[in-house]
């Protein structure tokens, strides 16, 4: 599946018509940029505090510097609504890295600050992706 990018930017920037939680579709549509150089998904704060609201014990962390939640927890899949299709991340993918005191740091962040999302390699590397630059286009395919 194809989705036209902008690339006014310098970015490959697109739309996507929301989100899941869990299976569970928003119609929340959000604009995100495909970065192979970003490690994480960065998300507007409404979308990150949806979803570690569904993670019991999480927190938003001062000290780790972002969400943080029990290692012993596999947190819910997340999702990318794009032309009607869900491109899934499961929930051990977000369970990002041990923070050495029993909790880890989630793979989902608030993009507070950057103003724009970016879904970095949490989520490209759970998907097959192509990215066209002689149509300006992103190619995504879910993983087998």
């Amino acid at each position: 599946m194809y989705t036209p990018v902008d690339s006014s930017q310098g970015f490959w920037s697109f739309t996507a018509d929301g989100y899941t939680i869990d299976g569970e579709s928003t119609s929340s549509s959000l604009t995100a940029i495909a970065d192979t150089g970003t490690s994480l998904i960065l998300v507007a704060d409404d979308v990150a505090s949806a979803y570690y609201a569904k993670i019991s014990g999480s927190q938003n962390s001062s000290s780790a510097g972002g969400y943080v939640f029990d290692c012993n927890t596999t947190p819910p899949d997340f999702g990318i609504v794009i032309r009607g299709q869900n491109f899934n991340v499961p929930g051990k993918y977000i369970n990002y890295a041990p923070n050495g005191d029993g909790t880890c740091y989630g793979g989902i962040q608030s993009s507070a600050g950057i103003g724009f999302n970016i879904l970095g390699d949490v989520f490209l590397k759970n998907q097959y992706v192509v990215f066209h630059a002689g149509n300006m286009q992103l190619g995504f395919a879910p993983q087998s």
